[in-house]
């Protein structure tokens, strides 16, 4: 088969996972720069390429698959579950690694960066490619911005496996990473960024997650003599939104909020809604996410809050929830306590800011556009961080957080924060995922990746014509639910289920007590005396897999009852993961089967301590919430 026939069948292979690349391909030329040198008689191509003056060959003149080989058996990688590749070159590594070391490394995604679509082109020439072009699990970047591959990184392909994170191995071809360094800098970048992003929304911490519980059930009035957002869904489909943030860009066309109400559904961030109302200008609804005696303030100093509703998420501070004395909808985070209620109110996939929960909130009313305004993510550039009259931090020292630069909206750098980093990463992934069109008009600020630059004055003569009254949708939705909903009735069903669920967590309890007595006996039986230099017996090595099987038994525990997983999912996955990824990485470390056995017992008995522990906080907070329902249920009567 000539290069012509194996380019054309190659590109086929391509077109059928990736028909964009394959279009990128085809559509390229050569830049002359790379070259095919004919190898030795049994021996495939090699590539030489000239940069700078100078001229760089690829792999070792006398057998490129043996140095390919070679290349990678010196790496001396036990465990490697994602493989990232800085540069394609003639493929030779990947094809070599495919065959020959993925099974065995345990390898379950591989992602290839390759800065020259030219050089890939030219790849596509030489060997037959189309099992790896075509495979589900082997991803190909080329030629574009790695930063583009973020949002497929965290919402897709390491989302598959969080627990292997900390396994995640880079390999750099050097040619490639000679040629071009920063290319391929940014794009392992953008490798940890993805994988801290992933980590970050499953939540790390379990205490936090208790607070959350906590508060849900100090809230419970507020849940059943409210409407949840769900009975929303849809109603504004094709309809504009406006998403008002507190970014100091809102200056410039805050204004033109005046008088658009009844032609778009104005939602504000709580930190925005005092300085809109003091402007006359009254939104739709608004919403908080942090748990922070901040919110609290945000509402503190309005009297009355007219035709705006709340977005109320019951995680939040009750003093918070209290401190909004107009009308709400409630919404839940997508927590696993929140399916013990039963009782549906809409959950929501959110990132870590309030504006990233409003996005959500708009994209299940089916806006469309949703515009945004004040969305700057980044420090003005006279240094503010927020727009006058947001109560506690109108101007952010801009010297006091480390800093990172990113790209703005008019093609110059800004001075941004990490965290606000991670939610512009956050607000790409969710625009990625929303049918409808976004609209930046924040006209300043970071850009924001999926997202059609305008300004608000041309974004409302666009799409802000016609008047559509989303008051009265919200305030018929509203009455609706006053008229159908029986909240005595559903208070007392909550009631029988807490107390019956409190017994469950008790029953656990004790289980995980049995098991930590146990795990601690092998440590001091078994575990120590190997570390000191005693042979482990069979007897032993059968006592460390017993601790093993009980792990498993109390892990299927916990998910095998359905009052049990809800209530306590939450609060346990942020150690769970923890642990997993531990016992993950362990095979990075060992490869003597029975130490691995016993650094993973160790493991497994801070877990049964730990999530015992859990589990005690857990059932406390089901007593306390007895008690409050049983006080609410005698006060009625």
């Amino acid at each position: 088969m000539n290069r012509k026939d194996i380019f054309e069948k190659n590109l086929s292979a391509l077109a059928e996972r990736n028909p964009r690349l394959a279009g990128k391909v085809r559509d390229a030329r050569g830049n002359g720069h790379g070259h095919l040198l004919e190898g030795k008689e049994g021996c495939p191509p090699n590539l030489l390429v000239e940069h700078d003056g100078a001229r760089i060959l690829f792999y070792d003149a006398e057998d490129p698959l043996r140095y390919s080989r070679e290349y990678l058996e010196g790496l001396n990688v036990k465990y490697a579950p994602f493989v990232f590749f800085m540069g394609f070159g003639l493929g030779y590594h990947l094809e070599q690694f495919a065959t020959r070391f993925s099974n065995e490394w345990g390898t379950k995604e591989i992602v290839i960066y390759e800065k020259e679509i030219e050089l890939f082109r030219l790849a596509l020439h030489v060997g037959d490619y189309g099992t790896v072009l075509r495979h589900p699990h082997i991803h190909f970047f080329v030629g574009d911005d790695p930063e583009d591959s973020h949002v497929l990184l965290s919402s897709d392909i390491l989302i598959r496996d969080r627990y292997a994170l900390r396994s995640i191995k880079v390999i750099p071809l050097p040619p490639s990473v000679s040629l071009h360094r920063s290319y391929y800098l940014k794009a392992a970048r953008t490798i940890k960024k993805a994988a801290v992003t992933v980590m970050v929304n499953v939540g790390n911490d379990s205490f936090d997650s208790l607070v959350g519980l906590e508060h849900t059930f100090a809230n419970i009035q507020h849940i059943f003599s409210n409407p949840g957002i769900n009975s929303l869904y849809g109603k504004f489909k094709g309809k504009p939104g406006v998403l008002v943030a507190a970014g100091p860009s809102l200056k410039k066309n805050v204004h033109l909020l005046k008088g658009l109400e009844d032609r778009a559904l104005i939602m504000s961030c709580d930190a925005t809604l005092l300085p809109l109302m003091k402007k006359g200008i009254q939104p739709h609804l608004v919403t908080s996410l942090e748990r922070s005696p901040e919110v609290l303030l945000h509402y503190a100093k309005i009297h009355d809050f007219k035709n705006t509703y709340a977005v109320t998420l019951p995680i939040q501070t009750p003093e918070s929830v209290e401190a909004f004395t107009g009308r709400k909808f409630i919404a839940y985070r997508k927590y696993s306590y929140f399916d013990w209620f039963e009782k549906d109110k809409g959950s929501l996939v959110v990132g870590h800011s309030v504006a990233n929960l409003a996005f959500k909130i708009l994209m299940h009313l089916a806006c469309d556009p949703i515009i945004l305004i004040g969305q700057d993510l980044a420090y003005a550039r006279e240094g503010d961080s927020h727009i006058g009259g947001v109560v506690g931090r109108n101007r952010d020292n801009i010297f006091e957080y480390e800093s990172v630069e990113l790209e703005g909206n008019d093609g110059r750098p800004v001075k941004s924060m990490k965290y606000w980093e991670l939610f512009k990463l956050e607000y790409e992934e969710d625009i990625h995922s929303y049918d409808g069109t976004c609209v930046n008009a924040t006209e300043g600020g970071a850009k924001i990746r999926g997202a059609k630059i305008m300004t608000f004055a041309d974004a409302i003569g666009t799409y802000c014509r016609q008047s559509y009254n989303p008051q009265a949708i919200l305030d018929e939705t509203y009455h609706q639910f006053a008229i159908e909903s029986d909240i005595q009735k559903e208070m007392d069903e909550i009631l029988v289920k807490a107390v019956d669920t409190r017994e469950t967590v008790e029953r656990a309890i004790r289980d995980f007590e049995t098991a930590l007595k146990e795990a601690r006996l092998v440590e001091e039986e078994v575990i120590r005396p190997s570390l000191e230099g005693a042979p482990c017996s069979d007897e032993g090595k059968e006592r460390l897999l017993s601790i093993e099987k009980k792990w498993l038994t109390l892990g299927a525990s916990l998910q095998g009852h359905k009052n049990l997983y809800a209530i306590t999912a939450q609060t346990l996955q942020a150690y769970d993961l923890w642990l997993a990824s531990e016992l993950s990485f362990l095979k990075d470390i060992y490869t003597n089967s029975t130490f691995l056995s016993m650094a993973r017992v160790r493991k497994m008995t801070d877990w049964f301590a730990v999530i015992g522990s859990l589990l005690v906080f857990t059932r406390n907070v089901l007593g306390d919430a007895a008690i409050t329902l049983k006080r609410g249920t005698e006060a009625v009567q």
